[in-house]
């Protein structure tokens, strides 16, 4: 019993083929592809850098802490979470704190 042809000939190129091999269409992709990787990075960017422009709003004495934290959590994410735990501490209770430790 035969099912098929054991020979598949083709004549012609798939009809997409011609749009996949022309420069226009790989210059297309390419802007597409930088467009969107440009886009997450500035997306990054923004996130990263909402603590330091909330430590600049609030005038806290630890906003160039802050910013320097947010610069390297871009390269290591613990030190953005600090970044965000600094703003949101209450550095009198803390030091208040620290100093009823101590006595």
């Amino acid at each position: 019993m035969k099912i098929h042809a054991t020979t598949l000939l083709y004549e012609e190129l798939p009809s997409v083929y011609k749009l996949l091999d022309s420069l226009g269409f790989m210059w297309f992709v390419v802007l597409v592809t930088v467009g969107i990787i440009s886009w997450c990075l500035a997306k990054l960017w923004h996130i990263h850098s909402i603590p330091k422009h909330l430590a600049k709003e609030k005038g806290l004495a630890q906003a160039k802490l802050v910013f320097w934290l947010c610069i390297l959590g871009l390269a290591w994410k613990p030190l953005w979470v600090l970044a965000v735990l600094a703003i949101v501490t209450d550095w009198d209770k803390v030091q208040l704190w620290l100093k009823g430790a101590r006595s």
